[in-house]
């Protein structure tokens, strides 16, 4: 029975028109907006950090040990990300010629037998890594040569130490192209995941009879409201972490828009969604008694928590942790913005955890409520 249920409550929702424009179709056309308006400034992100171009000069008559070093910085493997794209010169005279900031060289490096010479006529996070590789040049060397002086025996442990402090560079497995624009994606998978509410107030609407004919029918049968109830969610529930998972895959492989996280573990987070917002909308259904309300009060209770978790103004959620906390705490989209974000940006914190604990207690009060109220309900007469 359970399982028959499932399937017709799966077509039914599946054939709705205006649940399959506004729950499939419009996230992709928002989505594809998004990409047309800022879509560059998250694949060309000024905070995401680049190599940096910089000329090098060997005036001496062999490599020294910082040539070595700037080679190892060259490169980028397991232990540590690319940091320099090194261009080397025949002499400083000719170096100086493509030292020209955003369009060639951020400095140039020359080296005398390893006196090294560093020029940085520009400003900027590029400029003081320029000198800082030079800063720290010098003091391993002048380290290394007074351990060869004093304590010629450590000499071989104290330059593996030295070279694994390489590692501090390595990047994190998370957030290595995680823009302030991605907000607005999140809250858009955010709202498409609140949309749900209206799959839950459509179905309930064939289920209550002072709602429609069919929920008349529906009192009537002899079916268990409880198992049909739970099939139905189970259908919506399915019905739209599909539907968000092709925005996912939409927004991740044909937009080319890095979302920051594993594929399938976004997918779990906006099923996770899917599961509050089909939640929140039993709720709903199970408290209104009007049909025009099933469809205004969804769609006023998705979109203010859209708004309120940044997908018009990225600012306004750092704005409500600011001064009202616990209104993000509440809001079910904020929620999920949040978590993903998180996710995308520094892991699976505690942060990223709490959010899923507090998503998930919201879908447990929902239910639990909703249960209460519809085994209650009565009717003088069908």
């Amino acid at each position: 029975m359970f399982g028959r249920i499932y399937i017709y409550k799966l077509k039914e929702l599946a054939r709705n028109r205006y649940l399959v424009g506004w729950n499939f179709l419009f996230p992709i056309v928002l989505a594809t907006a998004f990409y047309m308006g800022f879509g560059n400034m998250i694949a060309e992100d000024p905070d995401t950090f680049k190599a940096i171009d910089v000329g090098y000069v060997n005036t001496g008559d062999v490599d020294t040990s910082f040539t070595l070093m700037l080679d190892e910085l060259s490169k980028e493997n397991d232990d540590h990300e690319k940091i320099l794209n090194v261009h080397e010169y025949r002499s400083k005279e000719e170096a100086l010629k493509d030292l020209k900031g955003e369009d060639g060289l951020y400095g140039i490096y020359v080296d005398n037998n390893g006196d090294v010479e560093t020029i940085v006529p520009f400003n900027g996070y590029k400029t003081t890594t320029l000198n800082q590789i030079v800063r720290e040049y010098e003091n391993k060397v002048t380290l290394i040569e007074n351990i060869a002086k004093d304590h010629p025996d450590k000499l071989e442990s104290s330059m593996e130490m030295i070279s694994g402090d390489l590692k501090v560079l390595k990047e994190h497995e998370f957030g290595n192209n995680t823009s302030q624009y991605l907000q607005y994606f999140f809250a858009l998978i955010a709202m498409a995941s609140l949309f749900s509410s209206w799959i839950s107030t459509a179905m309930l609407e064939g289920m209550c009879a002072n709602l429609t004919e069919r929920g008349k029918r529906f009192e009537c049968s002899p079916a268990s409201k409880l198992l049909s109830i739970a099939a139905g969610i189970l259908a919506g529930l399915t019905l739209q972490a599909v539907s968000n998972a092709i925005v996912v895959v939409y927004v991740e492989y044909i937009l080319k828009i890095n979302l920051g996280a594993p594929l399938l573990n976004i997918i779990f987070l906006t099923t996770l969604g899917s599961g509050l917002g089909i939640s929140a909308g039993v709720l709903m259904g199970s408290l209104i008694r009007n049909e025009r309300l099933l469809v205004v009060v969804p769609l006023a209770f998705t979109m203010t928590c859209s708004f309120c978790s940044g997908l018009m103004w990225h600012q306004i959620r750092q704005l409500i942790e600011a001064n009202f906390p616990i209104l993000n705490k509440i809001n079910p989209a904020a929620l999920l913005v949040d978590c993903l974000y998180t996710r995308a940006a520094y892991g699976k914190t505690d942060i990223y955890y709490q959010d899923i604990y507090i998503m998930s207690g919201m879908i447990a009060g929902c239910l639990i409520i909703s249960a209460f109220l519809l085994r209650r309900r009565k009717y003088v007469s069908l």
